[in-house]
Order: structure tokens, then C-alpha cells, then sequence
């Protein structure tokens, strides 16, 4: 947070002192919750307030519309909103139910660099969420838990607010949602990232969880970091991604996800004999049926609630116009027809430090 200033201040300097002098009227918005109920939004906002010391306040203000919500956030803090620096926008269910467009302000505001990030919350937390850690802000904490997470585990996905509008003006694809909850241990209260969040076309909430956001990474190339658990008879083994692409492929009227994966053996409780080539040819088989059967798992989701959120409708539409009939709109409709079909080619190229295997070339 002292950076921030800090750096603010120096950009100030380097345009001459009357800036300077408007910078200390300004307060930096680091975070934004946006409710919608009985055509009215609710704002609760994160601000940076830098007098003698940086510190953390928190406002909240209901009206029409966001612009006039955050002008009397500025004229409750006595001070010029600053936007560049957003962190967070944090949407409720509620305001993404209603379809109401809370976008159109941040696309209008020339000073908005539209890379934050976009969580999804229960609005009856709304009014918690920004008490949760005053010392440095619920937004850093949320942008370090999303950075975190995306390097040890991959099990939620960061959505930034292009994404966000990239997808929604795309045809054949269902935007897919990073949801934050608040939760209590040892009589403290504390923020962390739950499940994926999709809503079908009747605003049903359809949920992934931690493995499915896995393979929903996976599958989407935004897996980072992670660690997959794999049956090997009645035991288990435990792999780490080392490398790994996933390319789609539409012909013939099916659709074909197929990955390549570049692995390493990290904890093994089976029988068979590293030593043996062929012992490790059929683990490099029992991953390839695993990834198989969970991506599969996820396009049964997709057919069964009527939600593209791996977006094969997006592809097909790029790739073959008139197969993708988007003129009755009942795309989602169609998902059950088309056939998919998953192909992983799985490769251990290391196995601790007993034996390594030539590496896979993409």
C-alpha cells in the first residue's frame, strides 16, 4: 500500500508542485462491491486515504446509478476518487442476476485500466467483506490469495475485467466466476476463495469444485501450478505438472480436446516397478484415464445444465459458421449433440531422483 503512494507521489513531482497539491485531495479506490436490488445499487468501497499516514476507510451508499453512488463516496471522504489503481470489483449474485450493466461506467472512465480483477460474493456478506482486514486491505489480500493460488494449485481462476467483457461479447461461451466467502477459525474471521461459479440462462447457479476447476484450467491452458491425484489400483500416486498444452480441433462435426502433458512422479504408494519402462507406460496410462474421465466429467456438466463455460459453441462458431446456429439462440440447448471426444498424451520425465525420461517436445 506504501508503494502505491509512494509512487503516486513521485509521478506527481515529476508534473510539477500544483499537482502535488491535488494528489493530497485525492483518495485511492482499491476495491469496489456492487449490489443490485429494486433498481437501486449498493456501493461499498475500499479506499487508500493518505494524510499523515496511509490508512484504510471504508464507505457505502446506495442510488440509480454507479456514477452517482461514487460521487457521493467522494463527497462523504471530502476527497477526489482516484480509480487507476482498482483492485478488486467484487459483484453479488444478486447484481449479476439481474443482468443489470454495471460495466458501462468502467468502459466510459478514460482513467479505468480495466485489468482488475472481477470476484463474485453472496450479498449478505457485502457489508463484512472490507471489515475483514483493515491493516492492508481485503483487495491486496485478494489479489495475493488469486496470484497464490494460480502458482501452488490452480483450483480457482482469476478473472480480470477485459476478460470479463471480452467474453461476454463473444458468441457461444459462458463467463465462469472466482466466488469469495468469509469463513470463521479459532473465533477469527477470514476471507478465501471457494468454488467456480457459472449461471445458466434461468440465473440457476452451477457450481465447480476443486477438482473440476482443475481440469477447467487445464483444459482452458490457464493452469499454472498443480497436483493431480491418480488411482493405481487400490493405491495412489501423485503427479505435478511440469509442462503441458491443450489444443481443440473441430472436424467432422466432433469436437476434440486434446492435451499433452509433461509430468513428475512426487509421492508413490503403487506396486509397480519404477525401474521397469513398461511399469512406467502404464502409469503414464492410468493419468492419461484419469484426465480422460475428469475433463469428460466437465463436458457431462456442460450437456446437463446448459452452460458453455469451456466455450466448444465459441470455437465451433470461429471455426464453422454454419453448424453454429446462433440465430434462435439456443445454443446452449445444443451442447447435448455434439459429440467430444479426449485425447491426452502423457509423458513422467522425472521420477524424484531415481530416473529421469527424455522430456516431451511440443
Amino acid at each position: 500500500m506504501k508503494k502505491i503512494i509512494i509512487i503516486l507521489m513521485c509521478l506527481t513531482m515529476l508534473c510539477g508542485c500544483s499537482d502535488y497539491a491535488e494528489i493530497n485531495d485525492m483518495v485511492i479506490v482499491s476495491g469496489i462491491i456492487i449490489d443490485y436490488k429494486d433498481n437501486m445499487f449498493t456501493i461499498n468501497t475500499e479506499t487508500i486515504v493518505n494524510d499523515k499516514e496511509s490508512r484504510i476507510e471504508t464507505y457505502e451508499t446506495t442510488s440509480p446509478s454507479i456514477q452517482e453512488g461514487l460521487s457521493k463516496i467522494s463527497e462523504m471522504s471530502n476527497k477526489k476518487l482516484f480509480l487507476p489503481h482498482l483492485k478488486s470489483l467484487i459483484l453479488t449474485k444478486d447484481a449479476i442476476k439481474s443482468d443489470v450493466n454495471y460495466y458501462e461506467y468502467f468502459l466510459r472512465d478514460p482513467k479505468s485500466k480495466m485489468n482488475f480483477n472481477i470476484y463474485v460474493i453472496d450479498s449478505s456478506i457485502k457489508d463484512e467483506l472490507f471489515k475483514i482486514n483493515d491493516k492492508d486491505g481485503v483487495s491486496m489480500y485478494l489479489e495475493k490469495m488469486i496470484d497464490f493460488n494460480k502458482k501452488v494449485f490452480s483450483s480457482s481462476h482469476s478473472l480480470t475485467f477485459l476478460e470479463l467483457m471480452y467474453k461476454r461479447y463473444e458468441r457461444g461461451i459462458d463467463q465462469i466466476y472466482p466466488e469469495i466467502d468469509i469463513k470463521e477459525n479459532d473465533d477469527k474471521k477470514t476471507i478465501y476463495l471457494k468454488d467456480l461459479l457459472v449461471f445458466d440462462d434461468e440465473n440457476n447457479e452451477v457450481i465447480l469444485g476443486q477438482n473440476e476447476s482443475i481440469y477447467y484450467n487445464l483444459i482452458s491452458n490457464t493452469l499454472d501450478k498443480t497436483t493431480l491425484e491418480i488411482d493405481c489400483d487400490k493405491d495412489k500416486f501423485y503427479i505435478t505438472i511440469n509442462d503441458y498444452k491443450t489444443k481443440y480441433k473441430w472436424k467432422d462435426n466432433k469436437f476434440q480436446i486434446n492435451i499433452k502433458l509433461d509430468t513428475k512422479i512426487n509421492t508413490y504408494n503403487c506396486k509397480y516397478d519404477l525401474n521397469k519402462k513398461e511399469s512406467v507406460n502404464k502409469l503414464n496410462n492410468l493419468i492419461d484415464k484419469e484426465i480422460k474421465n475428469n475433463i469428460m466429467n466437465l463436458i457431462n456438466i456442460e450437456k446437463d445444465k446448459k452452460v458453455d463455460f469451456i466455450g466448444i459453441g465459441n470455437y465451433i462458431y470461429k471455426h464453422d459458421k454454419k453448424y453454429f446456429n446462433f440465430k434462435k439462440n439456443n445454443w446452449n440447448n445444443n451442447l447435448k449433440n455434439i459429440v467430444v471426444k479426449v485425447n491426452s498424451k502423457s509423458t513422467i520425465s522425472s521420477i524424484g531422483e531415481m530416473r529421469k525420461w527424455k522430456k516431451m517436445k511440443w
